[in-house]
């Protein structure tokens, strides 16, 4: 890859010569044109001195077409690039509003396959919020935006992207604490006070303190606090089979509070019922 690629003010979304893509290309479509943000439909396959593979500028025409019926009046633009997937979707999340990637894909020439290593490198290099979608998932969602929350600058960034995705959509936010129960860990990060609802009680504190100045400048906003013993990726995953939405930070901290980061941010999108958004500082 030798061209500079832009994508400045764009929603973009991978796509592949497979189906596995159609949920992530619908899901790009409907909240570019709900934001206004014109959408780039990409697909990146091996630089190789026989050239892009034909296939893949007719798919993009095809889902160009069909997203252009579905959402009249979006900019919809297509781009078929030489490359690995990772490198080519970090670069274009220097400028892009956000990469929107499905959860799975098959394996097939100018494909973008997204399940696993892929998205694990994806997400872990991009500079703007990136979303994964279940290719096998429901076509609309409900329910609350569901956020994980400790006080790393991480979670930060990503409660503050979750309340204005819960405002935007008229939806109610849970913020949601998962903290490992194992006693020695507990124990080693001073909050151990005896028992675990002692230590469920002030990571609640915790939590609603974080929350506190989001919720003074969103007073109709409907929250709620859930601290739960478990590990991060499971409870998430069970959590967001009644959300609309999850969204989690990028990079993990402390094995007690690091709730969302590290072993969540890769195991969340990969299990979750809907559509999961990965939050950079």
């Amino acid at each position: 890859m030798t061209e500079l690629l832009d994508a400045t003010g764009h929603i973009v979304v991978g796509a592949d010569l497979t189906r596995s893509a159609d949920h992530a290309v619908d899901w790009a479509a409907e909240r570019a044109a709900a934001r206004g943000l014109p959408l780039l439909v990409v697909m990146v396959g091996p630089d190789e001195p026989a050239g892009p593979d034909q296939r893949a500028a007719g798919r993009l025409e095809e889902l160009a077409e069909r997203t252009r019926a579905a959402c009249p009046g979006l900019d919809v633009r297509t781009r078929v690039i030489e490359g690995k997937v990772s490198p080519v979707m970090a670069q274009l999340s220097l400028s892009a509003e956000m990469v929107v990637l499905g959860s799975r894909g098959e394996a097939a020439p100018w494909s973008v396959r997204l399940l696993g290593g892929t998205s694990d490198a994806v997400a872990g290099r991009a500079r703007c919020p990136v979303a994964i979608i279940r290719a096998d998932g429901p076509a609309t969602f409900s329910g609350p935006v569901v956020v994980g929350i400790d006080d790393s600058p991480e979670a930060m960034a990503a409660v503050s992207f979750a309340v204005d995705e819960a405002v935007a959509r008229g939806t109610g936010l849970v913020g949601v604490h998962v903290w490992d129960s194992t006693p020695t860990l507990v124990a080693g990060s001073g909050l151990w006070g005896g028992d675990g609802s002692q230590v469920a009680s002030q990571l609640e504190t915790m939590v609603d303190q974080i929350m506190e100045p989001y919720l003074a400048e969103h007073p109709d906003l409907a929250y709620r606090t859930m601290v739960l013993p478990g590990r991060a990726p499971a409870v998430l995953a069970d959590l967001s089979d009644e959300a609309s939405l999850v969204v989690i930070g990028s990079h993990a901290r402390n094995p007690l509070v690091g709730l969302l980061l590290g072993s969540a941010s890769r195991g969340v999108p990969r299990e979750a019922g809907c559509p999961v958004i990965l939050v950079h500082p």
